[in-house]
């Protein structure tokens, strides 16, 4: 006996293989629309590290010059390319005093000083499946020193920055969250170090590079938009 298939069967059926299929989709949409497309961070915390060697030249001696440990605060504006990656500007400052060792043993302090650091770099967070998730980052840009000293003036350097931390976004609207960073920042400077090389086409004078560290620790308020 032949059963008799019917077009509202055939069309039913149709419906519920379509809406069970398209319950994946509908996720993935839902998580790459999930949350807000630019953030704004405000952060405070510690830094520290940051020294120079000098070499006995003209009226500079020999010794090293010291950035002082000190509180910092700075600003991240983020814009999400993507639910985990993010495109950020960075600008921190560190108001502190700077200290010159001499080679000698007489130590000077030189008064009043800011380390200003301006960059872009990128943030890579990796799911958890909670609201809390690791990242790691890092940026290019510069750094501004600014002596406090009346005479002297900043001086501008190029800069690159490495870290991690954890973010935290509350609800499912994910407005406003918490933000962890831990970064070290490098900005090259030159030496009074002079070097001579020498080739086929003559020689060259060289000046040396000296490598200013320093690690910062910071909790910052994360506002979504």
């Amino acid at each position: 006996m032949k059963r008799h298939v019917r077009w509202y069967q055939v069309a039913g059926a149709a419906g519920l293989f379509l809406s069970i299929t398209s319950i994946p989709a509908a996720a993935q949409l839902r998580e790459m629309s999930h949350g807000p497309r630019v953030q704004i961070a405000a952060f405070g915390g510690y830094q520290w590290g940051g020294s120079f060697n000098t070499t006995a030249s003209g009226a500079v001696p020999a010794g090293t010059l010291h950035i002082n440990d000190a509180p910092n605060w700075g600003g991240i504006l983020s814009f999400m390319a993507d639910p985990y990656t993010a495109v950020e500007l960075w600008y921190l400052r560190q108001d502190n005093g700077i200290a010159f060792d001499r080679v000698s043993g007489l130590n000077t302090d030189l008064g009043g000083f800011a380390t200003n650091y301006f960059q872009i770099g990128a943030r890579q967070e990796f799911p958890t499946g909670l609201p809390l998730r690791p990242f790691l980052g890092g940026g290019l840009g510069i750094t501004v020193f600014d002596p406090k000293a009346g005479g002297l003036g900043t001086s501008t350097r190029f800069s690159f920055s490495l870290g991690g931390g954890a973010q935290w976004m509350a609800g499912q609207a994910q407005r406003f969250g918490l933000r962890l960073d831990g970064r070290w920042w490098v900005t090259p400077v030159p030496s009074n170090d002079y070097g001579v090389w020498c080739d086929y086409w003559g020689c060259f004078v060289a000046q040396g590079t000296e490598w200013v560290n320093q690690g910062q620790v910071s909790l910052g308020l994360v506002v979504g938009f």
